[in-house]
Order: C-alpha cells, then sequence, then structure tokens
C-alpha cells in the first residue's frame, strides 16, 4: 500500500487503520495508552515520587514536564509530515532540536557553578537508572507504532521512524517525572535528552528494517 493510496482511500471513506493519512490520529493514540501504561508502570514498580506534592508545587517540575512535551510535540508533526511527503518534516525536526539545546545550555551553565562532588551525584548510577526506565516506558509506545506501520509504505522511513520514536520517548520522559525526583539541569538536560535519542534511534532502524522486509517480500511475490 502506497502513500497515494491511503490519501485517496481516506478521502472515499475507506482508509486503513494505519496509514501516512491517519498517522496523527493513530500517534495520539499512542500516546494517550503509552501515557496510562506509563503511569501504571510508575504505580506498580518504579513508585511515584515521595515528595511529588511538594515538587509539584516547585517550577523546575513542570520544566522538566514540559520539555520532553514539547519535544513530542515538534516530533508528531515531523512525523506526520514525512510520512504525508510533505515540507516542514525536518523543520520540526529543528524545533525538537532548538528546545533540546536550550536545555543542554541550561545544564552547561548549571554545572559550571556546581561542585566536583555535586556533579558526581547527579550521574552513575542514577544516570543509568533514568535512562532505564524511559525506554521501558517508551517500549510498548514503540512496538505499537512499529505495528501498525509496518504495512504503510513510507517515502522515508527511517526519518519517519526516527521522529515517531523521539515521539514516543518524549511522552515516555513526561510521564517519567512523577517517578524522577532529580530536580536540576544538570541531569534533566544530558539524560532525558539522551533517552529521548535513543527512543528514535530504535525507532528509525524498526522501521527502516520493516521497510526493508515489506520491499523484499514483495519482490519474492
Amino acid at each position: 500500500m502506497t502513500i497515494d493510496d491511503t490519501v485517496v482511500s481516506l478521502k472515499d471513506g475507506g482508509a486503513p487503520i494505519w496509514s501516512a493519512a491517519t498517522l496523527p490520529w493513530r500517534l495520539v493514540e499512542v500516546a494517550a495508552a503509552g501515557a496510562l501504561t506509563g503511569v501504571l508502570i510508575i504505580l506498580t514498580w518504579l513508585d511515584v515520587r515521595p515528595d511529588l506534592p511538594v515538587a509539584a508545587a516547585q517550577p523546575f517540575f513542570w520544566i522538566k514536564a514540559a520539555y520532553p512535551a514539547a519535544a513530542a510535540g515538534c516530533a508528531m508533526v515531523a512525523a506526520t509530515r514525512m510520512a504525508r511527503c510533505r515540507s516542514g518534516g525536518v523543520w520540526a525536526l529543528a524545533g525538537a532540536g532548538a528546545v533540546a539545546c536550550a536545555m543542554l545550555i541550561a545544564a552547561v551553565l548549571q554545572t559550571l557553578g556546581m561542585s566536583g562532588a555535586a556533579l558526581a551525584a547527579l550521574y552513575w548510577p542514577n544516570a543509568a537508572v533514568c535512562l532505564g526506565n524511559i525506554l521501558v516506558i517508551a517500549a510498548p509506545m514503540l512496538a505499537l507504532v512499529a505495528a501498525g506501520l509496518r504495512d504503510v509504505d513510507l517515502e522515508r522511513p527511517a526519518p519517519t521512524g526516527f521522529a515517531c520514536g523521539l515521539f514516543c520517548g518524549g511522552v515516555a520522559a513526561t510521564v517519567n517525572g512523577l517517578h524522577c525526583w532529580q530536580g536540576t539541569y544538570a541531569f534533566v538536560g544530558p539524560w532525558f535528552t539522551l533517552a529521548m535519542l535513543l527512543c528514535g534511534a530504535v525507532g528509525a532502524g524498526a522501521i527502516k528494517l520493516l521497510a526493508r522486509r515489506r520491499r523484499f517480500l514483495a519482490a519474492a511475490e
């Protein structure tokens, strides 16, 4: 099924559940299901941070949530534009990159004013735990997106997959704020960014492999 086929079928009222035309709605549904699953994971396994009521009254708690949410929003626009072969996808990813750069600059500035002992307390093993938690929360969403797009003939599978993976990672990182107690730019900037990029890499690799598999099977028939 090609992108043109999916768009035409949508106009005829018979679009498949997953297609380039319906991708925005599917991503919204994936985000809702993934966020709910992430909250359940935190409630039943990771535990909600004990100081949540106090932390929620602090500005940085909402900054930590707004950063990955903004990146996810940009990634969703990018995935939609790329899947439909329209311009603007790269600019949307650039928007996510600009948000990440702002957070990383804030992290560097904060790091310069911290002592060596304070810096050491921010990273290992906390960083590895943070990365793992975000990837675990993102995993169901990545699986749903990969399964949904496996039969969609994307013009640019790897970039579209990266945008979809970044979207899943952004949603997962936002939800992870209910568990993660770290409250500094120096921690959130690098490690949340790295976690989202890893999700993007997984999405790019998975969608590209599925595209190759689909084309191989089509050529063999």
